[in-house]
């Protein structure tokens, strides 16, 4: 079973402004945000599941790493 992961998350909101910072506790520098979406989009794949590590040799182990063209 994975250990879980936790998070420190700041929200700040006056008037129309957002800015929100989430930081992992084993992480050293905070993730920024001035949407809401932003940090729920965050969250949301911070919480999906990992996946399987890949098969040494296998062409698309490093895909998703890959910035698009």
């Amino acid at each position: 079973m994975d250990e879980p992961r936790l998070f420190l998350v700041r929200v700040w909101q006056h008037l129309s402004q957002f800015r929100a910072a989430v930081r992992g506790v084993d992480e050293a520098e905070p993730h920024l945000f001035d949407e809401p979406a932003q940090l729920s989009e965050y969250l949301r794949q911070a919480s999906a599941a990992p996946s399987p590590p890949a098969e040494p040799g296998d062409a698309t182990a490093n895909a998703w790493q890959t910035p698009p063209r």
